[in-house]
């Protein structure tokens, strides 16, 4: 039986100009990482109020916070490994500018907006290639209607509400993670081939 998907795919030829490799396990990670951030999303208020009352608010926001500059560090050695010298103040200065964004939201677990979006762009980033000019608009718009969607069924639900500030987290948390993929390949490593 033919994929519905692919076949509309094929319609519009989006291959043939974003070079889009069909079917590739990186697309099913994609597939997989979004749909686990919409099925958290009634899950989320009630992991974090419970995180609330037993830790303390401030507590809970020191960890996230903790486990966040963790992995920003983590990205940062990667990154630096893969690029020459000479770039690496260039290329820090997304991730300072997520740091300012960072530190002036006041509920901590909205932190995580930024982080999951950075996630997902690296993950689309990697699933379509090697993004040039248009694809990396793409990409980001992808993820930008991700993140619009997101909201949109928190919107729905009864323990949840749209916000737009959070979409708007989800872009820069989105062009970090699109950043950082950039860094590692551009021009010092080439991309991989799938």
């Amino acid at each position: 039986m033919k994929n519905p998907f692919l076949s509309l795919v094929q319609f519009i030829d989006l291959p043939k100009h974003l070079h889009i490799h069909y079917p590739g396990p990186l697309w099913a990670v994609v597939a997989g990482y979004l749909l686990t951030i919409y099925l958290t999303l009634p899950l989320t208020p009630i992991v974090s109020k419970a995180a609330f009352k037993f830790l303390g608010k401030r507590e809970t926001g020191l960890i996230i916070s903790l486990v966040l500059l963790i992995i920003l560090a983590g990205m940062i050695w990667v990154m630096f490994r893969h690029i020459r010298a000479e770039r690496r103040i260039k290329a820090l200065l997304p991730f300072v500018a997520l740091i300012g964004v960072a530190s002036h939201i006041d509920n901590p677990v909205e932190r995580v907006h930024l982080l999951e979006y950075g996630i997902l762009a690296f993950l689309l980033f990697r699933a379509m290639g090697q993004p040039r000019g248009a694809r990396l608009f793409w990409t980001y718009l992808l993820v930008l209607v991700a993140g619009l969607s997101d909201e949109t069924i928190q919107w729905m639900l009864p323990n949840r509400y749209f916000d737009l500030r959070d979409v708007g987290m989800n872009g820069v948390g989105a062009a970090c993670g699109l950043w950082f993929g950039v860094m590692i390949q551009r021009p010092d490593r080439p991309a991989e081939t799938r």
